[in-house]
């Protein structure tokens, strides 16, 4: 009888460290792995791009929130990102707690900044419909 306590007590030990180490040590590792209800929902911080640079296969962005600048550094589809992001647009990053330094953050929403004066030649042309009415000969 005493075997079977210490073989159960040694497997709640193991299984409480495995999933210890899972949940606290590595949690964007075993992210994808978890059911969608044992993952943390993001937290979702709104900020304007501050500062934007480009080094060779990374994008690095400097956020200005409401909680103190983030510095979010992206590996992942960085050409697409560069061109999607300017500087002056408003971010929103899903990010699993504040941190002032954010690797490969979910952008939930980019907001590019609306302009206060539009000139004329600003204005979206109308589409044409497929039954548009007949144009006038001019006159001779």
């Amino acid at each position: 009888m005493k075997a079977w306590g210490i073989v159960l007590t040694l497997m709640i030990g193991i299984a409480l460290g495995v999933a210890g180490a899972i949940l606290v040590v590595a949690p964007e590792l075993a992210a994808p792995l978890l059911p969608q209800s044992f993952r943390a929902k993001p937290q979702l911080v709104e900020g304007e791009v501050d500062r934007k640079m480009r080094e060779g296969d990374r994008l690095l962005l400097t956020v200005q929130t409401s909680q103190g600048t983030v510095l979010a550094t992206f590996r992942k589809k960085v050409p697409e990102i560069d061109l999607l992001v300017q500087k002056g647009d408003t971010l929103t990053l899903g990010l699993q707690r504040y941190a002032p330094f954010a690797d490969d953050p979910a952008i939930e929403r980019v907001r590019k900044p609306e302009t206060a004066t539009r000139s004329k030649g600003d204005e979206p042309l109308p589409l044409a419909s497929k039954e548009a009415a007949p144009q006038e000969k001019p006159s001779p």
